[in-house]
């Protein structure tokens, strides 16, 4: 366990110049301020992705947490109160910025904690062109990704959206910001988004759920929560400390 300071923001330059240029990893937790139901906190995205990010930070001598990015690519919330959103161009100029940052002080790996999926295509945009132009070693991890592991922990095969898995994941990161109160009359859509005749039809979040919760309700459990959380720290321990052993 990494028994010093782990949060960049809590350190000073002297404590990062000194810093392993080779083996250090940053993780850049990004995510969204978006409704996610009425039970749960608009920054769920951005809570998750830095209570997993800040965990990992805390169990391995070689990773740092960068601060959060709060805010993200996330329009299509936009007729719920509170969702706030960026351009997807914004975003990526943001991430990519940031990364410059790290690499501008001689490290050269870094991981992308992301807790949104809208974020997705914007990171993965600003990643690939880092480490092509800049010969950086930059990954994305998302908490969600392992699709086996949250069906063993909550019988289906992935988070949807402000569901069960994704409620009880932030009930256990945040426990205090999650409101079970309301969790009674709870309705959702059935899935995420609108199809024709097979294809998926981008849409606005409110022209398919009353509530903005899409999936499954069933099964709603803090504990459970806590075991996907633990699980994805412990596997983001693992990619960091075998992105630190890379040598390019």
């Amino acid at each position: 366990m990494n028994s010093n300071k782990y949060l960049l923001h809590e350190l000073s330059w002297v404590d990062i110049k000194a810093l392993d240029k080779q083996s250090t990893v940053f993780l850049l937790p990004v995510g969204s301020t978006e409704q996610h139901g009425p039970q749960n906190p608009l920054g769920t995205d951005f809570l998750i992705a830095q209570y997993v990010a800040r965990i990992a930070a805390k169990n391995s001598e070689i990773v740092y947490c960068l601060p959060t990015l709060p805010i993200g690519v996330a329009s299509h919330h936009r007729n719920f109160a509170g969702t706030l959103w960026l351009k997807p161009h914004t975003f990526e100029t943001m991430v990519k910025e940031v990364i410059h940052s790290v690499h501008y002080h001689g490290f050269d790996k870094l991981i992308v904690v992301n807790g949104h999926g809208g974020n997705t295509a914007s990171i993965m945009q600003a990643i690939s062109e880092y480490n092509d132009v800049h010969d950086m070693l930059c990954v994305l991890f998302e908490w969600w990704s392992d699709e086996e592991l949250i069906k063993s922990i909550f019988g289906v095969p992935g988070a949807v959206h402000a569901d069960a898995v994704e409620t009880s994941t932030v009930w256990a990161a945040c426990p205090d910001l999650v409101i079970p109160e309301r969790f009674e009359g709870l309705t959702s859509a059935e899935k995420w988004g609108r199809e024709i005749g097979g294809l998926f039809l981008s849409s606005r979040t409110d022209q398919f759920t009353e509530t903005g919760i899409a999936g499954s309700l069933d099964g709603i459990s803090k504990d459970k929560g806590q075991q996907a959380l633990d699980a994805a720290a412990k596997k983001l321990v693992y990619v960091a400390e075998e992105l630190s052993r890379y040598k390019k």
